[in-house]
C-alpha cells in the first residue's frame, strides 16, 4: 500500500509528520537488516514469488482518501503471505519490498517524492517483520502441508499485516493533515478488511499447494486474487460515485445556502428600502398620495393626512375623490381628480393651483401635481399625487408686491412733497411775519391766524408724505412709552365722547426711538379708532414686553426674533371688512369721506424705519385691535428732557432786543432765499444771501478778511448739481473752526438731519418753518446748547 498524499512536499509537512516518516524509514531499515536472508532455500521459488508480488502490485486502485489522492491499494499482500509461509520472514521481506517498490514507481499518476517511496518501503518492511513475529509466535511453520494447525497463526498473520500496514499509513495521513488517525483508518481502510482476508487466504492455499509439489495448481489462486482486485475496483468506483454524489450534494447545499443568503439579503435590502421610502415620505414637507389603477388609495403620508384630515387607516382603500377634495379658488368648481384625467395628460403637465377642502371643512391654498405609475410594459398601474400648502408663499408674494407698491408710491409722494415744501415755506413765512406785526384787535389778525394754522396742517401733510416716502430717519433717544401714549391719547381723543384706558406693564422696557414720530404713530392709530366709533364707546390701550422667536413677515414688515415693546389699541367700532384688511396701509386708501389715506401709511413707514412691525385683527361689527411692536432698548438710558420753544407772542420782543447779528443764508431756491432773508430782517438780523455752497464759502472768507464775520450760517442740505450743506460746512470749518451753523432741509428722512451734530452743525430746522421756529433755532444755536426744530 502506498502512502502520503501528493502535493505534500517534505518542507510543507508538519514537524510531527516529518519525525514520524523519518522514524518509520529508520525502523524499516533496521527490520530489513535484521531479516535480510543470508541463504536462499529455494532459488527458483523466490524469484517466482518476487515476480508474482510485482505483478499483483500493478493490480492497484487509487484510494478515495481526502487530501491523499494518489495513495494506492494493491493485492500484492497475497504473494507476500505466500512467501512468508514458504520461505520465512527474511525472503518474504524482500518479496514485499519488491512489490512495494513496483507499486510506488510503475503506472503511477505522478512521480512520488523520494521520502514517500522510502516511507512505503520502510512501512512494508516493518509490516512483514511484525507479521513474521506473530506468525511464528502463534506456532506457524514453514511450507505447511495442510490446514491442520494453520488457521490460528494464519489469521494472526493476516490481521497483523492488515492492521500494521493500514494503521501506519493512517497515522502518516493524520500527522500530515492534522486529523484523527482512528477516524481516517475507520473511514478509509476498514472497509477493505474482508477482501484482505479472502486474498490472504488464497495466498495461504497457494503456499500449501506449492508445498505439496503441485506448483501449477497454485496458479489457480491467481483467479481469486484477481477477483479481489476487481472487487476493489467496484468498491472504489462506488466510493467514487458516493464521493461525487456527496460533493454534488455539498455543492448544491452550498448553492442553496448562498441562494438563501442572497434571498435573505435581498429581503433585508427590500425591507430597508421600504423603510427608507417610508421615512422619506414621512419627512417630505409635501403631501403625497398614491393610488392604484382604479383610483383607490394605497399610500398616504403624514403631511397629506394632516392637510386632508384623513388618517391613513381610514383613507387606505377609499376612492381618491373621497379623500382629496380640491376646487378652483375663483369659481369654486370641483377639480377633476380622477385617475383617467390625471394620467391621460403628458408627464409633468398636471400642475395647478387649487383650494383644498379638508375633512373638517378647513380650506387652504395648494399647488398640486400628478404623475403616472407604469409597469415594465408601460401600462398605467396607478398614480402619485403630490401637493403642498402655498398659503404662506402667496402671503409672502402679496407682501412683497405690496412693499414694492409702497416703495413706488413713496418715491412719487416724496417728490411731490418736496416741491410743495418749497412753496409752503414762502407762504408760511410771509403769513407768520404778517401775523406778528398785527395786534389781536386787528380784523385781519384772526384770518392770518387761521391761515397760519392751515399752513401748519399742510406742513404736517407734507411731512407725512415724506415720512411715508422713505420712512423718515428717526432721531433716536431713549423714550418711555407711557408718556408718549398719554400725549397721543390726549391729542387724538380731545373733544370726543370716547373713553380710554391705559394698561401699562410695571416693568415696561424703554425703546430707542424718535419721540415725535412715535407720537405721530399712536395719534394716527387712535384717530382711526375714534373715527370707527361715531356713536361712542371705549378704547383700551395696553403696553407690555414681548419676545419674538419666529422670523416672519407682517404687512410687509420683517419680524426679527428679539425683544419688543408691544402696544395694542383695541376699539369697539365697526371693524374692518376682510376685503379691506390687506389695504389699510396702502397710501391714499380710505373709506372715510374727506380722508387723505396717509395716516396709516405714514404709521407703517415710521414703524418700518424703527425696525418694528404691525399686526391687525378685526371683526366686522365687533371691533379692531392694532398691535404695534418696537424693538426694546439694548440697555436702559436716561431720556433727554424736552424743552418747549418760544411762543409766537415773544418772538417780536426777542427780535427787537437782539443786536444786528450777521446771518449768511445758502439755498438753491430763489423764493426760499428771498423769504428767509425777509424773515431774518424782520427778526432784526442782518442777512446776506448765497445761491451755492461755493459762493457761501467765498463770502464767508471775505467777511473774515474784513473783520466782520458772520455770527451764524444757514446751509441748505441738498443743492442739485452743486456743493450741499455738509460739504460747505467742512470748508467753513477749515476757515473758522468756531463757526456756528444751522442745517436746513425739506427732507426729514435724510440721515444727516438726525446726525447733524456729527457734521459740526449746532442746530437743524426743517422746511417749511414759521417765524417762531426760525427765531427759536437762531437763539438756540447762538446759545451754548443746540436743538432741533420742526
Amino acid at each position: 500500500m502506498s502512502t502520503v498524499a501528493p502535493g505534500f512536499g517534505w518542507c510543507t509537512l508538519p514537524r510531527i509528520a516529518q519525525l514520524y516518516v523519518t522514524a518509520t524509514v529508520m525502523a524499516g531499515a533496521v527490520a530489513l537488516i535484521a531479516l535480510f536472508p543470508l541463504t536462499w532455500p529455494d532459488p527458483v521459488l523466490f524469484p517466482l514469488l518476487v515476480i508474482a508480488s510485482c505483478l499483483t502490485s500493478t493490480w492497484k486502485v487509487n484510494l478515495p482518501i481526502p487530501l491523499a489522492s494518489g495513495s494506492t491499494l494493491s493485492v500484492s499482500y497475497a504473494a507476500d503471505l505466500t512467501a512468508l509461509l514458504l520461505l520465512g520472514a527474511g525472503p518474504a521481506v524482500m518479496v514485499a519490498l519488491a512489490g512495494a517498490w513496483t507499486q510506488c514507481t510503475f503506472n503511477v499518476r505522478q512521480r512520488e517524492p523520494l521520502y514517500r517511496t522510502a516511507f512505503s518501503l520502510g512501512a512494508i518492511a516493518i509490516t512483514m517483520w511484525a507479521t513474521g513475529l506473530v506468525y511464528g509466535f502463534l506456532g506457524g511453520t514453514l511450507a505447511p502441508q495442510d490446514f491442520s494447525g494453520l488457521p490460528k497463526p494464519l489469521l494472526g498473520a493476516i490481521g497483523t499485516y492488515f492492521v500494521v500496514n493500514t494503521g501506519m499509513i493512517a497515522v502518516a495521513i493524520a500527522f500530515s493533515t492534522r486529523q484523527s488517525a482512528w477516524k481516517i483508518w475507520q473511514r478509509d481502510f476498514l472497509w477493505s478488511g474482508t477482501s484482505f482476508v479472502v486474498a490472504a487466504t488464497a495466498g495461504a492455499i497457494a503456499a500449501i499447494v506449492i508445498a505439496r509439489g503441485a506448483h501449477w495448481h497454485a496458479l489457480l489462486m491467481i483467479a481469486p486474487v484477481y477477483l479481489i482486485y476487481r472487487t476493489y475496483l467496484t468498491i472504489i468506483g462506488r466510493l467514487e460515485d458516493q464521493r461525487r454524489h456527496l460533493e454534488e450534494t455539498h455543492r448544491l447545499h452550498d448553492e442553496a445556502v448562498i441562494a438563501l443568503a442572497q434571498a435573505r439579503k435581498a429581503e433585508l435590502a427590500l425591507t430597508a428600502e421600504k423603510e427608507r421610502l417610508a421615512v422619506t415620505l414621512r419627512s417630505i414637507a409635501d403631501g403625497v398620495i398614491v393610488t392604484d389603477a382604479g383610483g383607490r388609495l394605497v399610500l398616504i403620508n403624514n403631511v397629506a393626512e394632516e392637510m386632508t384630515g384623513w388618517a391613513s387607516d381610514a383613507a387606505i382603500g377609499k376612492p381618491l375623490g373621497s379623500v382629496f377634495h380640491s376646487v378652483d379658488p375663483e369659481s369654486r368648481v370641483r377639480c377633476d381628480n380622477s385617475v383617467a384625467a390625471l394620467t391621460s395628460a403628458p408627464p409633468g403637465s398636471i400642475r395647478r393651483s387649487s383650494l383644498l377642502l379638508a375633512r373638517d371643512s378647513t380650506e387652504r391654498r395648494i399647488e398640486e401635481s400628478a404623475a403616472t405609475l407604469c409597469d415594465d410594459h408601460g401600462h398605467a398601474i396607478g398614480m402619485v399625487l403630490v401637493f403642498r400648502d402655498i398659503s404662506d408663499a402667496l402671503k409672502v408674494i402679496e407682501e412683497r408686491a405690496r412693499a414694492n407698491k409702497l416703495s413706488a408710491l413713496g418715491l412719487l409722494a416724496g417728490g411731490m412733497a418736496n416741491d410743495f415744501n418749497n412753496i409752503l415755506t414762502s407762504i408760511i413765512g410771509n403769513v407768520s411775519m404778517a401775523r406778528t406785526t398785527m395786534t389781536d384787535a386787528d380784523p385781519a389778525a384772526a384770518a392770518l391766524v387761521e391761515a397760519q394754522r392751515a399752513c401748519i396742517r399742510a406742513r404736517q401733510l407734507t411731512w407725512q408724505l415724506l415720512t411715508f416716502s422713505k420712512g423718515g430717519i428717526p432721531t433716536r433717544k431713549t423714550v418711555e412709552l407711557p408718556l408718549v401714549l398719554a400725549d397721543a391719547a390726549a391729542t387724538a381723543l380731545r373733544g370726543t365722547n370716547l373713553r380710554y384706558t391705559l394698561d401699562i406693564a410695571q416693568d415696561l422696557w424703554t425703546v430707542d426711538a424718535d419721540e415725535s414720530q412715535l407720537v405721530q404713530v399712536f395719534t394716527n392709530v387712535l384717530l382711526n379708532a375714534s373715527e370707527a366709533m361715531l356713536h361712542g364707546g371705549s378704547i383700551e390701550i395696553r403696553a407690555g414686553n414681548v419676545v419674538e422667536s419666529e422670523d416672519r413677515l407682517e404687512h410687509a414688515l420683517r419680524v426679527v426674533p428679539g425683544r419688543y415693546v408691544s402696544v395694542s389699541v383695541t376699539d369697539t367700532g365697526t371693524g374692518i371688512p376682510p376685503e379691506h384688511l390687506a389695504k389699510i396701509f396702502d397710501p391714499y386708501f380710505t373709506t372715510k369721506n374727506g380722508g387723505s389715506g396717509l395716516g396709516l401709511a405714514t404709521t407703517h413707514s415710521i414703524i418700518k424705519s424703527h425696525g418694528g412691525f404691525v399686526t391687525v385683527q378685526s371683526q366686522a361689527g365687533i371691533g379692531t385691535t392694532m398691535r404695534i411692536s418696537v424693538p426694546a432698548s439694548a440697555v436702559d438710558r436716561i431720556a433727554e428732557p424736552w424743552e418747549p420753544g418760544l411762543t409766537s407772542a415773544k418772538v417780536l420782543a426777542n427780535a427787537r432786543r437782539s443786536r444786528r447779528q450777521r446771518v449768511l443764508v445758502m439755498d438753491d431756491e430763489p423764493e426760499i432765499r428771498r423769504v428767509t432773508g425777509s424773515m431774518l430782517e424782520f427778526l432784526g438780523y442782518q442777512a446776506e444771501i448765497a445761491e451755492t455752497g461755493t459762493v457761501a464759502v467765498e463770502r464767508f472768507r471775505q467777511a473774515l478778511e474784513k473783520g466782520r464775520p458772520f455770527d451764524v450760517v444757514l446751509l441748505d442740505l441738498l443743492v442739485p448739481g452743486g456743493m450741499g450743506g455738509r460739504e460747505t460746512m467742512d470748508r467753513l470749518a477749515r476757515l473758522a473752526p468756531s463757526v456756528k451753523a444751522v442745517l436746513v432741509s425739506g427732507y426729514v428722512q435724510q440721515s444727516q438731519m438726525a446726525e447733524y451734530r456729527d457734521y459740526g452743525f449746532g442746530a437743524v430746522i426743517t422746511k417749511p418753518f414759521t417765524l417762531d421756529e426760525l427765531s427759536t433755532t437762531l437763539r438756540a444755536v447762538l446759545a451754548p446748547t443746540a436743538s432741533r426744530v420742526h
